[in-house]
């Protein structure tokens, strides 16, 4: 593989959406700086000989042919959104490894018996709707177009509108992928955390997603002026919610051995001026866990204190469920595959879970899936801050394309 012209391509796509202020990209699904790079995305697929096509939600399939092209296809790709002021290689890398991949084969002439296709999705992140891997619920059939119109961004434009305008392509039946129709599905990934790092190990090969259960928290109380309310008199929203973040960090602390973590992410107070009361406020709240039951357990304890919490307070509580994902475990077989492969090039691995939600783990509910994780200095992601050299890149590339080919032998079953 030639990581100068993966560090390249990683520079050609950071470049849209660059913030100079901030150091950070945005990306944010279906606006212009994604739409652009998913057209050069596949301009460097077309570039690479492949059979490139959008389906009709914007995610972008390049497929190259195998010896036995009849066969069903081994999928690679992961995602080409940001959130606001992200880094550079959540999602991108294994876009752009994916290309990698195709490239190598291509160079060293390398027949496969399974066609191999590779995807970069869009709307992986769920910065501009609240939900997350939309473009993966396209594809596996888990996303109506009559769904789409039930979802909204934060200026009120329906998921629907967006993508019915941006089309490059109608609606197929060769756009939903269903059981059977992908041989296996593979994706490279930062960790997005420290245990990498922290135990000195090249790559992490993962065995289950942990899947979020998110909340709208709406609560009302009664604005007025700040000097001369009585603090007895008073029906302060943002005090309210102020114990509700702590009691959901509290409650997530208790759970932690299980797995679990619980995030208040996103607070607006209404009127937000310093000499008033506050009377309105909206929280976002993340609930994540390899199980279901002990994640489901701190979704129930939480409810529970925000419904103690706002009735001593005195406070109008509105709770939103913005949906659930379900745990899923990855493909064993390829595990051990892409275990086999790190034995042999010498990589140091280990076993582990995501604690963050990708495309896999929807791929996984209808074909044998696998992820491969490299690390990102001090575990930091979603930031401008986010880093990797260019030695671990290298190295998961490697990892995967190795892992790949042998995925991609007939005799190879699962």
């Amino acid at each position: 593989m030639n990581i100068d012209t993966v560090m390249s391509h990683l520079d050609t796509f950071n470049n849209y959406g660059f913030n100079t202020e901030s150091g950070g990209t945005n990306r944010i699904a279906f606006r212009h700086a994604e739409r652009l790079a998913a057209l050069k995305f596949s301009m460097l697929c077309r570039e690479a000989g492949l059979e490139v096509r959008f389906d009709y939600f914007g995610n972008v399939i390049a497929r190259r042919p195998g010896k036995y092209n009849d066969l069903p296809p081994v999928m690679i790709g992961s995602h080409i959104d940001t959130v606001k002021d992200g880094g550079r290689y959540d999602g991108l890398l294994g876009v752009v490894a994916a290309l990698q991949l195709m490239m190598h084969l291509n160079e060293h002439q390398i027949e496969t018996d399974h066609p191999i296709e590779i995807v970069a999705f869009t709307a992986e992140e769920s910065a501009r709707f609240n939900t997350a891997t939309l473009g993966s619920k396209y594809m596996i059939g888990d996303l109506s177009q009559e769904a789409m119109k039930n979802i909204t961004d934060n200026e009120g434009k329906t998921l629907f509108h967006l993508v019915d305008t941006l089309k490059q392509s109608m609606p197929s039946d060769k756009d939903i992928y269903g059981k059977g129709d992908i041989k296996a599905f593979l994706e490279l990934h930062i960790e997005q955390g420290p245990i990498l790092q922290n135990k000195h190990k090249d790559i992490g090969i993962v065995t289950h997603i942990a899947a979020p259960h998110r909340f709208k928290v709406q609560l009302t109380g009664e604005t007025s002026h700040s000097g001369s309310t009585p603090m007895p008199m008073r029906y302060d929203a943002l005090t309210a919610a102020s114990e509700i973040i702590l009691k959901v960090e509290a409650i997530a602390q208790h759970y932690h051995k299980a797995g679990v973590v619980a995030t208040v992410g996103h607070l607006n107070a209404f009127p937000n001026i310093m000499n008033a009361i506050p009377g309105e406020v909206t929280l976002l709240i993340d609930i994540r866990g390899k199980e279901l039951e002990s994640r489901e357990q701190v979704v129930t304890e939480v409810e529970q204190a925000i419904t103690a919490i706002t009735q001593n307070r005195q406070i109008h509580a509105e709770v939103t469920d913005l949906g659930q994902e379900v745990p899923v475990n990855l493909d064993r077989d390829i595990s051990k595959i892409t275990k086999n492969v790190c034995d042999r090039l010498g990589y140091s691995y280990r076993f582990m879970f995501s604690g963050a939600g990708h495309d896999s783990m929807n791929m996984a509910l209808i074909c044998p899936t696998s992820m491969i994780f490299i690390p990102c200095k001090d575990g930091i992601s979603h930031s401008p801050k986010e880093s990797v050299e260019p030695e671990e890149i290298e190295k998961g590339i490697q990892t995967l394309i190795e892992t790949v080919i042998e995925v991609a032998k007939a005799e190879v079953k699962f």
